[in-house]
């Protein structure tokens, strides 16, 4: 027998209402770990106590009186919902919950700065290069006509 078994028959050890074989089960356990006989004790004390309690006495509408006031309160709880079912403090947090995750993801997904500074490289590297060819271009002074002949661009 383990000890969570032990606990759950002790009253009903203390009370004698086990079977024969339970019972010398249980007496087993309890010579083979005599440490646990102040559990035996506490709780052999427990009902002699609850036994000797005064009992309590109520009305007979007791019940439904107690009965009614539980669904008042239910009822109450149902009514005053809040905001989409939640309470205004959790909606207050919810919303700002979803505000946060807003703005991180807005943060997260623009462009990183970085990206502008490769791409002002990248053209102004195109422009340098194309201001050569022009420049090449220029001291060469001849371009390419329609017809395919050259023609000066002094002219």
């Amino acid at each position: 027998m383990d000890y969570n078994k032990f606990e759950d028959r002790i009253s009903d050890w203390i009370e004698n209402s086990m079977d024969i074989k339970d019972r010398k089960e249980f007496e087993k356990f309890l010579a083979e770990n005599p440490e646990y006989q102040s559990k035996v004790d506490s709780v052999r004390n427990s009902i002699n106590i609850m036994k000797s309690a005064p009992s309590l006495k109520t009305s007979e509408a007791f019940d439904s009186k107690l009965q009614d006031r539980i669904n008042s309160i239910n009822n109450s709880e149902k009514s005053s919902t809040g905001i989409l079912g939640f309470s205004r403090q959790n909606f207050a947090y919810l919303t700002l919950s979803v505000f946060c995750i807003f703005m991180l993801s807005a943060y997260l997904l623009q462009p990183s700065e970085s990206n502008y500074y490769i791409a002002d490289e990248d053209t102004a590297s195109e422009e340098s290069a194309s201001d050569q060819d022009d420049t090449e271009l220029k001291e060469v002074e001849l371009l390419n006509d329609v017809n395919g002949s050259f023609v000066s661009d002094k002219d």
